[in-house]
């Protein structure tokens, strides 16, 4: 119990200065984003040590519980065993008895003779002796019966008051095992209840300091034909761009930075694809690509890959082609982005509460997002379905940009318009904010604005930039 109740002061005090930290990060900590966030994980690593330690404590006091529910168990078989032992003494006595009452009745019945009458009765000094001898043998069975009459009720009454004290110490281990149980849910709830204040506030706390985010390296183009579903990759990406190719239906350009083992299928080039590819400074990937995709690829000195021409890429046999060409990134000339930005953990402004978008490609393609506020994403399906990656992983965006823009047809096929201006919908952290885009050249970042003309700077975690047509 001392351990118990020291072990609960510490985890207040761990709980109370954890608080004066969170305050210290939220509204006056002018250190550094990852001073910040290194120190949060100690204050989390000390935490985790005194649930623990409660854990330990809770387990020994379920020990506890266990060895006397298996002591409760043996003592009522016990019971049970001695209840039979007492049955067959109570047998025994009722049968003793009834012998000794019998020989009450037979002298009765006789008109009530004395012992000494029958040796008066004696014919001679032999009949005399064998009288005596008779009388004597009747007075030892009859104190042999009185006897194992006492020793019986003695045995009866010994072991009445035995049960009834077993009873009486069952009854209080009863009490006890149940007072245990109580306290330790009482326990329980306390903990639990500590722990998730602990985790609220540390995710809060996480939620709103800056974290760094490494630049991509790699821009690769992915199929999102229903067969290339699902594809490999897509939960590790940065940012992912969705837009509208032939038929309408839709394909990825898909920015890295790290290098997954396996990504795609990969597909070709578009215009507006390489475009992006291009302000994003990335080795931008393709298998092949539309005549006006390779040609700005060369018109804009666009660093690229052609998947279609280089040893590194490979298809896998358990899909049809088009839809089976991968790359291990690792397997490129290029490592890991070793650049970063700085990105906020929490929106500079209040926007309206949104849970929900939805944008519709085609009348047999939907994709729509659900918001967590647990996570503080929004999770991604398609057509209703959770959006999961080939390994199984939900994907899940912390920032959605709907990007409107004109989709003409250029050579036979959509082109959405990425240069130029137009209208945005942006979504993160559970509310919505309407806007505008703006991107003046191939090679120039696209920028997104609140309606008052304040640049949007997106929160750290996964992007996903929907460029559609206007509403």
């Amino acid at each position: 119990m001392r351990r118990l109740i020291s072990v609960l002061i510490l985890t207040a005090v761990l709980f109370l200065s954890f608080e004066g930290v969170v305050s210290n990060t939220v509204y006056g900590n002018t250190g550094s984003p990852q001073g910040s966030i290194d120190d949060i994980k100690k204050e989390i690593a000390e935490l985790e040590e005194t649930i623990k330690l409660l854990n330990e404590d809770i387990d020994s006091r379920l020990k506890r519980i266990d060895d006397l529910d298996k002591e409760l168990i043996a003592t009522e078989k016990e019971l049970e065993k001695n209840g039979v032992l007492l049955a067959q003494a109570q047998e025994r006595l009722d049968e003793n008895t009834k012998k000794f009452g019998g020989r009450v009745r037979s002298a009765y019945m006789k008109g009530g003779s004395s012992y000494i009458e029958i040796l008066l009765e004696a014919d001679n000094f032999g009949d005399l002796i064998v009288r005596l001898a008779y009388l004597t043998r009747v007075l030892n069975r009859d104190a042999e019966l009185v006897s194992g009459i006492r020793e019986e009720r003695e045995i009866i009454e010994g072991r009445q008051i035995a049960m009834e004290d077993q009873r009486k110490k069952i009854e209080d281990r009863r009490f006890q095992m149940e007072a245990e149980r109580r306290n330790l849910e009482d326990q329980r709830k306390a903990v639990n209840a500590l722990l998730a204040i602990s985790k609220g506030n540390l995710a809060d706390e996480l939620a709103v300091v800056p974290q760094a985010e490494r630049t991509p390296v790699y821009g690769v183009v992915f199929d999102n034909h229903p067969s290339a579903r699902p594809q490999h990759g897509l939960s590790q990406a940065s940012i992912v761009y969705e837009y509208e190719v032939e038929g309408r239906s839709t394909r990825y350009l898909v920015l890295f930075s790290t290098l997954p083992s396996k990504v795609g299928p990969i597909r070709s080039a578009r215009e507006h694809s390489t475009a992006l590819a291009l302000e994003n400074k990335v080795n931008f990937i393709h298998a092949g690509g539309s005549k006006a995709g390779m040609e700005k690829i060369s018109e804009w000195s666009v660093n690229s890959t052609n998947a279609l021409a280089h040893p590194a890429f490979y298809r896998d046999s358990s899909r049809r082609a088009p839809h089976n060409l991968y790359v291990n990134l690792s397997t490129l000339n290029r490592g890991s982005s070793s650049s970063t930005v700085i990105r906020p953990g929490n929106l500079s402004r209040q926007g309206i509460s949104a849970n929900s978008t939805s944008i519709e490609y085609s009348p047999s393609y939907r994709v729509s997002y659900q918001y967590n506020s647990e996570k503080g994403a929004y999770k991604r399906l398609i057509n209703g379905n959770d959006h999961r990656d080939a390994t199984g992983a939900q994907i899940w965006a912390r920032n959605i940009i709907i990007q409107y823009t004109a989709h003409p047809t250029v050579n036979g096929l959509p082109t959405p318009e990425v240069v130029g201006q137009g209208a945005i919908d942006y979504y993160a952290k559970g509310q919505h904010f309407r806007g505008t885009w703006r991107k003046d050249s191939p090679s120039s970042r696209t920028r997104f604005y609140y309606e008052d003309g304040q640049e949007i700077e997106r929160i750290y975690g996964q992007t996903w930039i929907q460029i559609s047509r206007p509403k």
